[in-house]
């Protein structure tokens, strides 16, 4: 089960970037001009996602899996923070069942020059990862000081974008009736914090979820996007994780798959609550 368990891992820290990308909105709206039409647009909330297992393929390494996502998106004074808390239970054809759990908070000033990480990881109640940064644009790249677990510095291509940059870009093309994407995301979170993402995206959708959401915030039409995740340097080998995530245009998931191989989950949007914009002065 410990192979299952670094599998699930990783795909699991590709939601974490997947869910931040395209459930918030900021940094390269500003760079776009258009920063009061997206902040209009926009919904701080809270929301809870439950998962289940769809699907299993005959001789699958998990028999049933079941889960619970909870996920903050808050505009702040300074920037945009988000806040992930996962815990996935397991269980595979032989052994006892795997009980992980995952946090992750982030936060992105509005111009896309700063990004703040920190990612935690618990093993049936027991750290075993973290992981703590924070990244700068400079004119010639992007650099990335990691703290925790080892203080070094990371250079990245100067065109490499921030997830909430990644999402404002995402929403646009949507809007713009754009079906492909292709961008470099660094998020912070696992192994692979760098990839090259590609995107297919849908054709507008009307909303099908029957969330408690007593704002009425998960009612709006959506885009299903799918996306591959190819860690930098890595493109030959195909992509690490593919997935498919149906996005509100106010940036509210209405749910979202998963495809493991030999197994698929799925997460439906439980209950949602708008959340209050910030008082800040002038």
């Amino acid at each position: 089960m410990s192979g299952l368990f670094l599998k699930v891992k990783e795909h699991r820290r590709s939601l974490s970037g997947t869910l931040i990308l395209c459930l918030g909105l900021s940094g390269c709206a500003a760079q776009a001009g258009s920063v009061s039409s997206i902040e209009t647009a926009m919904v701080p909330h809270v929301a809870e996602y439950q998962f289940k297992l769809t699907h299993a393929e005959q001789g699958s390494s998990v028999v049933d899996a079941s889960g619970v996502l909870g996920y903050r998106f808050e505009k702040m004074c300074d920037g945009w923070v988000t806040e992930m808390q996962q815990i996935m239970i397991l269980q595979g054809a032989e052994g006892t069942p795997i009980n992980s759990a995952y946090s992750m908070t982030q936060w992105e000033d509005f111009a896309g020059s700063k990004y703040r990480f920190r990612m935690r990881d618990y093993l049936d109640g027991t750290k075993v990862d973290e992981i703590v940064g924070e990244a700068v644009r400079d004119s010639d790249a992007v650099r990335v000081t990691y703290e925790i677990p080892v203080e070094v510095v990371e250079e990245l291509p100067a065109d490499t974008m921030f997830p909430t940059q990644h999402s404002a870009m995402l929403l646009e093309r949507a809007e713009a009736g754009e079906r492909f994407g292709n961008d470099l995301v660094f998020d912070g979170s696992g192994e692979t914090p760098t990839n090259r993402i590609a995107v297919v995206i849908s054709a507008q959708k009307n909303a099908e979820n029957s969330a408690d959401d007593p704002d009425q915030i998960a009612r709006t039409p959506f885009h299903r996007m799918n996306l591959a995740f190819y860690p930098l340097g890595e493109a030959e080998n195909g992509p690490s994780t593919e997935m498919a995530v149906d996005f509100g245009a106010n940036g509210v998931a209405h749910g979202m798959r998963f495809d493991y191989g030999d197994f698929e989950v799925s997460g439906t949007l439980d209950k949602v609550t708008m959340l209050p914009q910030p008082k800040c002065g002038s």
